[in-house]
């Protein structure tokens, strides 16, 4: 049997991240074609990267996990790159008197870049030298996820022939980067999770080859969760970058000026405070199953993040007929609920509330709107539909004839 790696920053059951999910996700519709090694640090925490799982092999549902251990994790080093990064980006985007627009490409060497890339962590010295010697054991080495070290250094480690990324791409200031589109041109085929997140593809790092393959999703109804008053849900990472704080805002305003039972619910993981508020409650981590009872109990589902490349909780919501009220900052979530007819998009408090007013206002309405998500999800994102695309990508790879001189760091 023929051998597929997947490399992915942390794996384990306890991480709900969407990169980390697809990973997982692709390595159980190959298993059964190819020996499938997820490559992948002894990390799990995002904060600092520390290393608190065992070196080594461990074997869960026919994948063989490898786990290398950190080397650099995420100094405070990084934080004043990322500072910099951040007020250069500011700085060269802006438009100036009767001038256009500059570009928004940074003006870093390559070398600050990867100090960048680096020192944001993870990085695993013992995955680069495993990937240097063990490339030629695979058929084709699926990076997931384009920000990480184990991506972006990892991909230099083995022939172009050789390599899949899968970026999950959105439109954020680290990928303006240059040395992530040098780093996207070093893979054979590029796998997108969807036309919007290719979009973006094209936009910071011109034309490249690659296919939508997308992500499947547990399709089964579930029985509703039986709260004692309405709530909208938000899954997921309760993060600034995710867009929670102008959701806190907006519905803790909403409420002095809709007063009614309704209550927010959230459950993930807590990266910033949650407000202490009388209708705001968060469950912290639940499993699967708890997850998608409460997606199908939700009035609505709402997902305020403008980074999403495919947003595997909102079409998860979908498939239990959550209708979905979403952030218009992500063309990935407009593109679902414009597609779908299955919620509405806010851009700011006027349009949270308005949008959000409209929807819970009629029932037969919200109804009909989760019907519609249902259908869309089953009409694009079957089990069967995403392994025979993965397949045909994987397949298309040809073993890379000759020597390999990989590239150290």
């Amino acid at each position: 049997m023929n051998k597929v790696a997947i490399v992915v920053q942390r794996c384990h059951e306890s991480v709900v991240g969407g990169s980390e999910s697809l990973a997982w996700h692709y390595a159980t519709l190959l298993k059964d074609v190819y020996h499938v090694d997820i490559l992948t640090t002894t990390a799990i925490d995002i904060q600092d990267w520390a290393n608190v799982l065992p070196a080594g092999v461990e074997r869960r549902d026919g994948v063989a996990i490898h786990r290398f251990p950190v080397t650099m994790g995420r100094t405070p080093y990084w934080g004043v790159l990322l500072h910099k990064l951040f007020r250069d980006f500011d700085r060269y985007s802006k438009r100036g008197p009767g001038s256009q627009k500059r570009s928004r490409r940074l003006p870093w060497s390559i070398s600050l870049q990867e100090e960048f890339i680096k020192t944001q962590g993870p990085y695993a010295e013992s995955l680069m030298q495993f990937l240097r010697e063990r490339w030629a054991d695979y058929q084709a080495i699926i990076f997931t996820t384009y920000l990480y070290p184990t991506t972006y250094f990892g991909i230099f480690q083995v022939p172009k022939h050789t390599a899949l990324l899968a970026p999950t791409l959105h439109d954020e200031k680290t990928a303006y980067l240059s040395a992530f589109k040098h780093a996207a041109h070093r893979a054979r085929s590029l796998v997108w999770l969807t036309e919007a997140e290719r979009r973006v593809g094209v936009k910071l790092w011109g034309e490249l080859p690659g296919q939508v393959v997308s992500m499947s999703l547990d399709t089964e109804p579930r029985e509703p969760a039986r709260l004692d008053r309405p709530y909208i849900l938000y899954c997921g990472r309760i993060d600034p970058n995710k867009g929670c704080v102008d959701l806190f805002n907006h519905f803790v305003e909403f409420k002095k000026q809709h007063p009614s039972n309704l209550r927010l619910l959230l459950t993930g993981k807590d990266d910033m405070p949650v407000p202490a508020h009388p209708d705001i409650e968060f469950r912290g981590f639940v499993d699967h199953e708890e997850k998608l009872r409460l997606m199908a109990g939700a009035k609505i589902f709402v997902m305020p993040s403008g980074n999403e490349s495919f947003s595997i909780v909102t079409l998860e919501a979908m498939v239990q007929r959550a209708p979905v009220l979403a952030s218009g900052v992500s063309e990935v979530l407009v593109d679902h609920v414009n597609e779908s007819g299955a919620g509405g998009i806010y851009n700011d408090y006027e349009t949270f509330a308005s949008t959000l007013m409209e929807m819970l206002g009629d029932d037969t309405h919200l109804a009909t709107m989760g019907a519609r998500g249902r259908d869309y999800v089953l009409s694009r994102y079957t089990r069967e539909q995403v392994r025979n695309l993965l397949l045909e990508v994987v397949r298309s790879v040809q073993k890379f004839p000759g020597e390999f001189q990989p590239r150290r760091h």
